[in-house]
C-alpha cells in the first residue's frame, strides 16, 4: 500500500458508519449518509439495499450445535400467503 492509499474499510466498519449515520426519527438522502458515513454513494446505495433486502427475509436464527461442534443455523418458517410469501 502506497502512502497516498487510505486502508480499506472492513465490511462491519462500512455497516456500523452507514447505521451510525441514519437519522432516528427523520431522513437523510445517500448522499447526506455518505458525507456522515465517510463513504462513497455508491458503498452507501448498495449496502442500504442489502440491508433493506436481508431485513425483508424470514429471520435466520443460530444455536450451539448439539453435537458440541460449532454453532447450527436455521430460518424462521415463512406461513403461506404472508408477506414474505410472495415475491
Amino acid at each position: 500500500m502506497t502512502p497516498q492509499q487510505k486502508p480499506r474499510k472492513s465490511y462491519e466498519e462500512i455497516v456500523d458508519a452507514i447505521m451510525e449515520a441514519l437519522p432516528v426519527r427523520s431522513y437523510a438522502t445517500i448522499e447526506e449518509i455518505a458525507r456522515m458515513s465517510g463513504s462513497s454513494w455508491e458503498t452507501v446505495y448498495r449496502w442500504l439495499r442489502l440491508v433493506m433486502y436481508i431485513q425483508d427475509q424470514p429471520r435466520v436464527e443460530r444455536m450451539k450445535s448439539p453435537l458440541g461442534r460449532g454453532e447450527v443455523y436455521s430460518r424462521e418458517r415463512v406461513e403461506r400467503g404472508s408477506r414474505k410469501e410472495r415475491r
